[in-house]
């Protein structure tokens, strides 16, 4: 299959903002107000994250990868691919906890303060069980393990509204935005205490799915100037810093007073928070280099490959981030300086892992004459559509957070 090159460069950005978000509130939380974090990530400009990109994205890849299984191999087929997809997210989500746990308890890099941090604490001890039964039937999840918790609800219903989309966008894009309503009247519609609020998070995902399907961004680019779409985005977006900065910082406005932003909860994925994610996807995927040259440069082709390996990279960055934050571990060792240099350590290190899973995916053992059945079967299958400024490549091995 033909991809995008921008869609797996924002998404392994996405990646990296994460991990660096998480670094820097796993710090945080081991020494509250001793250091100010050096990482300028999404949120840090803005109400949304990365965390919206990633799951917007990866909708949009489902919809232009499942759309074809559909019509290929009908709805039975689509929705076994869609749960053999989930188990192998379900079982990597499993196995990242486990090594982090043999990390935290079994290595020099743990300590009880970053146990109980952490959150994991009670998975091991008296309760342990408890905490066991309620991770693996996604009813919980300890401190960096929820996205994929996520992922494996949304990739069971991902199916039903490639159907609905089928049928009408738009009646898949109501029943999605009823749903998320709901949540927004009520609150407390939840499975659980999720962190992320599936029944909210789901219009994030649907939206990317039916972007993909419907060819938004192409229609955007044939309806709008480019550089008419990134000013005004840009100005929204600047203008929404602004008032974020008056918010964090408390200064009183003349004739306004002290601004209080409502409506950015992250769980229920808040409307101002919905429409500043949906500014920004617009405002980045506008900006994006368009030439080959530009997306053949050494940093966008680091970046690429962790957004071609995602579940790998993802999973990775969790343990590295906990290994950084293990050797932060000591309160008076968390400053400014040293967590950006555990930052910059942690980047390294998942840009490292997604060239060992390039190398790997390659499978180089095979050599060349055994790869080639391979690559004249994926040429005639035909490629998928990209939207308008995309480059087109051929990745040494389809490795997504949605599968094969």
């Amino acid at each position: 299959m033909q991809r995008d090159a921008r869609i797996d460069v924002i998404r392994g950005a996405g990646i990296l903002m994460i991990a660096l978000d998480h670094l820097g509130a796993v710090a945080e939380l081991l020494a509250p107000g001793r250091f100010a974090v050096p990482f300028v990530t999404w949120t840090r400009i803005g109400w949304s994250s990365a965390a919206e990109f990633f799951v917007f994205f990866s909708g949009y890849l489902i919809g232009l990868v499942y759309v074809r299984t559909l019509e290929a191999r009908g709805p039975w087929l689509l929705q076994a691919r869609a749960v053999h997809r989930s188990w192998q997210i379900y079982v990597a989500n499993l196995l990242t906890l486990c090594i982090v746990l043999a990390m935290l308890y079994g290595s020099p890099l743990g300590s009880v303060a970053l146990v109980n941090a952490a959150q994991v604490n009670e998975l091991v001890g008296p309760a342990a069980a408890t905490k066991w039964v309620g991770f693996l039937t996604l009813e919980s999840a300890p401190m960096f393990f929820e996205i994929l918790q996520l992922y494996v609800v949304l990739l069971l219903v991902a199916p039903l509204f490639l159907l609905l989309a089928r049928v009408s966008m738009l009646a898949a894009l109501g029943v999605s935005a009823a749903i998320w309503v709901a949540v927004q009247l009520n609150p407390s519609i939840n499975l659980g205490t999720w962190h992320f609020n599936p029944f909210a998070w789901q219009l994030v995902f649907v939206l990317g799915m039916l972007c993909s399907v419907g060819k938004v961004f192409d229609r955007i680019a044939a309806a709008v100037r480019r550089r008419t779409v990134i000013v005004v985005s840009g100005a929204l977006l600047a203008f929404a810093l602004v008032l974020k900065a008056f918010d964090k910082s408390g200064v009183a406005v003349p004739l306004l007073g002290t601004i209080t932003i409502p409506a950015i909860d992250k769980t229920a994925l808040e409307p101002l928070r919905l429409l500043h994610f949906l500014i920004s996807v617009v405002f980045v995927i506008s900006i994006m280099p368009r030439s080959a040259r530009a997306q053949g440069s050494l940093p966008m082709r680091a970046v690429a490959r962790i957004g071609r390996h995602s579940l790998e990279c993802f999973c990775m960055s969790t343990v590295v981030v906990y290994a950084g934050a293990g050797l932060l571990r000591n309160t008076s060792s968390i400053t400014t300086l040293n967590v950006l240099l555990t930052g910059v350590a942690l980047v390294f290190s998942i840009c490292a892992f997604a060239m060992f899973m390039e190398w790997v995916r390659s499978e180089p053992w095979r050599g060349e004459r055994a790869k080639r059945p391979s690559v004249a079967r994926e040429t005639r299958e035909g490629s998928t559509s990209l939207p308008s400024g995309a480059v087109r490549y051929a990745p040494a091995g389809p490795s997504t957070i949605e599968g094969r």
